[in-house]
């Protein structure tokens, strides 16, 4: 569990940064150590503290009732402690929590512990995973009513519906840090809108001339065009279809692939950029063992489109599962 490790003097501005964010694990207290602070936070936005130390936090202390593996315990046999969730998602007002097979008489009783820990919340699904290149979402109610909801973050709000369409909170690192780098007058194509995980943020944080936002899922299509509306931006250009075949060619200074099963688009993602050449943001899930396959990739289809190609960044940006990290390719081609 990690935390922001910083002197008392920067602890308020550091903490309303973390709250503003929704960067801070509210399951989790502040604590003081001495002359130093400990904010806890959230795998994933450690970007947005990139100038301060983040630590493992060894002894974290938890919410009276907020820690819902505590809340469990006297209530499921101790042989099935090791699988009770310890995290779960929060979009909006509805919780999404994954629960192990081994649990199943247990997971109404699940649910209704995180409705008591989140009094807010309006309803808690069953997340099974993602089906299908569409990444749709295979969930089951378990408590509550209701699947649509609107989440903010990073000045952003976003409306979705949670069987429909995907939403991962634990990106908002990479959003922030892909805001700092544009440039005023870009032109961005995003070739994996979704519901505009990264179009919004580009679009109400930065002064891009355009973004062609291209989503082939039709339901993520439509929260596309009503999250566009909602934060009043006026400079993306949307596209139904598949990029494949739909992205527009020569037009961009910049392309996000945010999907992270896209290496075949690679080639498609170079076409995109203008003549004089960009930067392509390239998303992977790959195992540990072969961390640098997205590099390779990345470098073998500049080289079959006959470009040259720069590798100006590498990082994290979470994991995906055991021994297997989601990762981000900064890639200026020219």
């Amino acid at each position: 569990m990690k935390a922001v490790r910083i002197p008392r003097v920067e602890a308020e501005k550091v903490r309303r940064l973390a709250e503003k964010t929704g960067a801070k694990d509210k399951n989790r207290l502040i604590v003081t150590r001495g002359e130093f602070v400990e904010i806890p936070i959230y795998d994933g936005y450690e970007e947005l503290f990139s100038q301060y130390e983040i630590i493992q936090q060894e002894n974290p202390v938890f919410k009276k009732k907020a820690d819902l593996l505590h809340v469990l315990k006297p209530l499921i046999p101790e042989n099935l402690h090791h699988l009770i969730p310890r995290s779960y998602k929060i979009v909006g007002d509805i919780a999404l929590v994954k629960i192990p097979h081994e649990l199943e008489s247990f997971a109404e009783l699940i649910a209704e512990k995180i409705m008591e820990i989140h009094p807010r919340l309006k309803a808690v699904w069953r997340d099974f995973g993602k089906e299908g290149m569409l990444r749709r979402p295979h969930l089951q109610l378990l408590s509550g009513e209701g699947s649509e909801t609107l989440h903010r973050e990073f000045g952003c709000v976003y409306r979705l519906d949670v069987t429909k369409v995907m939403f991962s909170p634990g990106n908002l690192g990479e959003k922030m840090r892909l805001v700092r780098l544009v440039r005023n007058g870009e032109t961005i194509v995003d070739m994996f809108a979704g519901i505009g995980y990264f179009t919004i943020p580009l679009a109400v944080h930065t002064k891009a001339r355009r973004i062609y936002s291209i989503e082939i899922n039709p339901d993520s299509y439509h929260y596309l065009l009503e999250n566009i509306q909602l934060n009043r931006a006026e400079n993306v250009i949307t596209i139904l279809g598949d990029s494949m075949k739909v992205t527009p060619e020569g037009v961009a200074d910049r392309v996000v692939m945010g999907h992270i099963f896209c290496h075949e688009f690679l080639q498609v993602a170079i076409c995109a950029l203008k003549p004089e050449g960009g930067v392509i943001h390239y998303h992977e899930s790959v195992p540990e063992a072969v961390i640098q396959r997205p590099v390779e990739r990345v470098k073998n289809a500049a080289e079959k489109a006959g470009r040259k190609v720069e590798i100006t960044g590498f990082r994290k940006v979470k994991n995906y599962s055991p021994g297997v990290v989601h990762v981000v390719v900064d890639a200026k081609i020219v």
